[in-house]
């Protein structure tokens, strides 16, 4: 049977070491000599996240499962039988709501966030690179679709030549978020309703009766919905030029000339180069197949309000989004939630908002060493503090936004002095030391060498003074850790 070391990575995918995590619990060493669908079963949500990289690889012929340089490069490795290749695994790997249940309650001991909302790789980043700055990991609902609970027509598995574009655009969200999955601190999970048909659709039913009732959410969500159609367009790198692209070239053609403006190209080859070229470049753009006349595209924002609460009760997460509506419904349901969904909504609120740009900045080299030096917790109770001296007395306020960016962006000001003050102190202690001594052993004078000792001595003391404050200032201060963001952005 395989041998696991016990300082080896435990084969759940927790990404702690086997004697800390499975040993004497887990019969690793056994279930390795088991078919896949068996080891499933013991993974953590980390271990299925980093099985599903790995199919993604496979069914790509990848030889890494890093982020390409260049996505484009490869979307046409895409075949149909790749991505019947990669609908297929995903049931594989969460394949009923018993596994469901157990991966997701086992994250409970946490201050986890579950985001739901605009699911471009820019919005879902700026999310997550905001709350692991007090969240233990932040999840996600993975945007591929559970063919199990798909109809044959529509169905990815059956028809995978009509889900590519779907399989490149989920899989450039996943490549783009590779490295925080990797760390352990991006997770995507499923849904509760892709088990149970009957959850779905009470879900469904609950979210519709809610919207007919409720004039300030439907107000909320035609507003949203309005702001999104007038992003949509020809050149926005996403569903309107697919759109647009999607036309064929005797149509595009056609268009050109009915604009009723200048043409820019000199013959009709040059403008399909150009429209060809844009279609190579558009993040996931394929060209139909040989006799295929319809292709699906899926928009998701991850999961209702409604059933992330279901996925929340679950794990014990606390809801991030960036659709106002999705507040508001949480504002209007906030008597009735509990545990971390309560503890953190408000505050959720306000750090997605707040308009201090450096927050959006925090890289993932940042991100892990609160985790190493184990200053998550002290971050936290800082953010809480910083929270409670800001906020008004309504808990969803807008203005807790923007007093939240305020006090901490006073917080970090604060910060930089105190330690300007460390390193000039330092520059006075050891460029006074320093400059005595070379008098002193500049003079030739033997009686002095004791005294030049000491000046030396003391330029090491300074020395060592200013060490231990600028290790005592992360306590100190808090705040300081953004000083360290700012200079690695």
């Amino acid at each position: 049977m395989p041998k696991i070391g016990r300082n080896a990575q435990c084969p759940c995918g927790s990404g702690r070491k086997y004697k800390d995590c499975c040993l004497d619990v887990v019969d690793w060493k056994a279930l390795l000599n088991q078919p896949p669908s068996v080891h499933v079963r013991r993974f953590t949500v980390r271990g299925k996240n980093l099985r599903f990289m790995e199919v993604l690889g496979q069914a790509l012929q990848l030889d890494s499962i890093e982020q390409p340089a260049r996505f484009a490069d490869f979307k046409y490795a895409f075949t149909p039988e790749a991505v019947r290749q990669i609908y297929t695994a995903i049931p594989e790997i969460w394949p009923d709501a018993a596994d469901y249940q157990r991966c997701v309650t086992a994250e409970r001991p946490s201050v986890s966030a579950l985001f739901t909302g605009t699911y471009t790789p820019e919005a879902v980043i700026r999310a997550v690179t905001r709350h692991s700055l007090y969240s233990e990991r932040i999840f996600l609902v993975d945007p591929f679709a559970y063919a199990p609970r798909i109809r044959p027509e529509f169905n990815p598995v059956i028809h995978p030549e009509q889900h590519r574009a779907n399989a490149v655009r989920n899989t450039f969200l996943w490549w783009s978020l590779a490295p925080w999955i990797l760390a352990g601190i991006v997770c995507f999970i499923r849904t509760p309703g892709d088990f149970n048909a009957a959850i779905e659709r009470e879900v469904l039913d609950i979210q519709r009766d809610k919207i007919e009732e409720t004039d300030q959410l439907r107000s909320a969500i035609e507003k949203q919905t309005k702001e999104e159609m007038d992003r949509v367009g020809p050149f926005d790198r996403d569903m309107g030029e697919h759109f647009f692209l999607s036309h064929s070239n005797e149509d595009l053609l056609a268009m050109m000339k009915d604009d009723p403006g200048e043409n820019p190209f000199s013959s009709d080859v040059e403008f399909l180069r150009y429209i060809q070229s844009r279609r190579e470049e558009h993040p996931y753009y394929v060209e139909r197949l040989p006799g295929q006349n319809k292709e699906f595209l899926l928009h998701t924002s991850g999961a209702s309000y409604e059933m992330a609460k279901r996925i929340c009760s679950i794990g014990d997460f606390h809801i991030v989004t960036d659709y106002r509506s999705r507040w508001l419904e949480l504002e209007f349901d906030y008597a009735f939630v509990k545990d971390n969904l309560r503890n953190w909504g408000p505050f959720a609120k306000a750090f997605q908002s707040a308009p201090l740009r450096i927050l959006d900045k925090v890289p993932l080299e940042s991100a892990l060493e609160l985790r190493e030096q184990r200053r998550l917790e002290s971050l936290r109770l800082f953010l809480r503090k910083v929270w409670k001296t800001s906020r008004e007395a309504e808990s969803f306020a807008e203005e807790n936004a923007i007093n939240l960016a305020a006090e901490l962006d006073e917080k970090i000001r604060e910060a930089d002095i105190e330690f300007k003050k460390i390193d000039q102190q330092l520059i006075k202690w050891v460029g006074a030391a320093g400059a005595a001594g070379a008098t002193l052993f500049t003079a030739g004078i033997a009686d002095f060498v004791p005294a030049a000792s000491a000046a030396i001595t003391g330029a090491a003391a300074a020395l060592a003074r200013s060490t231990w404050q600028h290790r005592s200032f992360k306590t100190q201060f808090p705040a300081g850790f953004f000083l360290g963001v700012r200079k690695e952005i």
